[in-house]
């Protein structure tokens, strides 16, 4: 080949001698003005005005004017303008065109996609794989987009990963945000530390911070709820700005402007804060794999509920009367009864008292008991009552005894009425008889 560069056509570029008339070493420059005023060392530049002024070292360029002023090292770049712009920026691949196109200081970057990271000045340490990927980020840094699109509104938002075509789309100054899936995210402005998976999940978000959102457009409607945890598909989409809900389950919902409302299984929904709501229909099961009522309780051992009600014991005061109750039933299901007591022997009743070798008190020595005790014999004082309470069976039996041992009384005055008056009227015929012999 002769000597000086050749013209094959007017747009194509053939030399045989270096382009920059003093070159550092180690530098291979293909293209017009490709590293004309470089004086950098081991770089590698390929096309028109590629690394024109470069001063970097191990550099790879290729397109036009790709890495043009850089003086970075370490670095590559592969499309038309990309890196066009950088300066002291270190360690980055831009490939695509236009990939990278702003960076001037930024380091650590991976760029690939026509215009992926185009608006990136100093954000450093960013991966944006895709068209458009990442387009307006300008110093936000640690992030990582990849899909078409991904996260190509944020600016100064940090830490973020969004894949997906579209994922995080919107995002701005967001923060330590997960958003994996078609679309997830998309609406994001500064929402942070959101975590959504699924496509459309979380779409419209806008600032709510701290949610975690799982499954195909799961929360899809949430603007600027926080602290929401809601795992199905299609669940959460009545929320707009309702927090600290936990939702989980296929289309488990919760009605908007609650917090704190949580609902369990499938096309389960909770209409109320602060509350839980288990399942639609389901049976819920404690100690069982598998419960056959709404409720099932398998206590620690034989004849323990496993049940306790920590707040209402037996010091706390009544609310009501009634006559009725809950039980359980032979197969130990709860169910509705009225109080009814039971003995088991006889002699725990009060019969005794009619019986022949039963010892009844005088009435002369019941009123002299009373006089000294203040209460009937048998009978338990009210100190007794206030310091042991009452068994209901037993005090039942004594007013029973109390009773029967009254009828008692009742047949002995009777009978010596009677008796009385059988004397009385023996008496009135005497007298009679003694009137008539006068």
């Amino acid at each position: 080949m002769l000597p000086g560069a050749l013209w094959a056509q007017p747009t194509n570029y053939v030399a045989n001698v270096a382009n920059a008339t003093a070159p550092a070493t180690n530098n291979t420059f293909i293209g017009p003005q490709a590293g004309q005023h470089s004086s950098g060392y081991d770089n590698v530049l390929i096309g028109y005005q590629t690394g024109d002024s470069s001063a970097g070292h191990r550099n790879l360029f290729v397109g036009y004017q790709a890495g043009l002023i850089n003086t970075g090292d370490y670095n590559i770049f592969i499309g038309a303008s990309t890196g066009v712009a950088n300066t002291s920026g270190s360690n980055n691949q831009f490939i695509g065109e236009g990939a990278g196109a702003a960076n001037t200081t930024g380091g650590s970057n991976t760029f690939i996609g026509s215009s992926a990271g185009l608006s990136n000045r100093t954000g450093s340490s960013n991966c944006f794989i895709g068209y458009w990927a990442g387009l307006y980020n300008t110093t936000g840094v640690a992030n990582t987009f990849l899909g078409a699109s991904a996260g190509n509104s944020n600016q100064t938002g940090t830490n973020n990963t969004f894949v997906g075509t579209g994922s995080g789309s919107q995002n701005n100054t967001g923060q330590q945000n997960t958003f994996l899936g078609q679309a997830a995210g998309g609406s994001n402005t500064q929402g942070s530390q959101n975590t959504f998976v699924g496509a459309g999940a979380g779409y419209r978000n806008t600032t709510g911070s701290s949610n975690t959102l799982v499954g195909h457009q799961a929360g899809q409607y949430i603007t600027t709820g926080s602290h929401n945890i809601i795992v199905g598909p299609n669940s959460g989409t009545a929320i707009t700005d309702g927090s600290e809900n936990v939702l989980m389950g296929y289309n488990s919902q919760a009605e908007d402007g609650i917090f704190n409302g949580i609902a369990i299984g499938s096309n389960s929904r909770v209409a109320s804060s602060n509350a839980l709501i288990l399942g639609n229909g389901v049976n819920v099961g404690i100690g069982t794999s598998a419960p056959t009522d709404r409720l099932e309780v398998v206590g620690p051992s034989a004849d323990k509920s496993g049940l306790r009600l920590t707040k209402l014991t037996t010091a706390s005061p009544t609310q009501r009367t009634t006559d009725e109750f809950l039980t359980v039933d032979e197969r130990g299901e709860v169910v509705k009864a009225k109080y009814q007591l039971r003995i088991n022997q006889v002699s725990e009743w009060s019969d005794h008292v009619f019986s022949s070798g039963y010892s009844l008190r005088t009435l002369s020595a019941v009123a002299a008991y009373v006089g000294q005790h203040g209460h009937l014999p048998g009978v338990p004082s009210a100190e007794q009552v206030i310091k042991e309470g009452v068994d209901l069976v037993k005090m039942n039996a004594t007013l029973l005894e109390k009773v029967e041992e009254l009828t008692l009384y009742s047949i002995e005055q009777d009978q010596k009425a009677q008796r009385q008056g059988e004397r009385i009227t023996q008496l009135e015929q005497l007298v009679r008889q003694l009137l008539e012999k006068k």
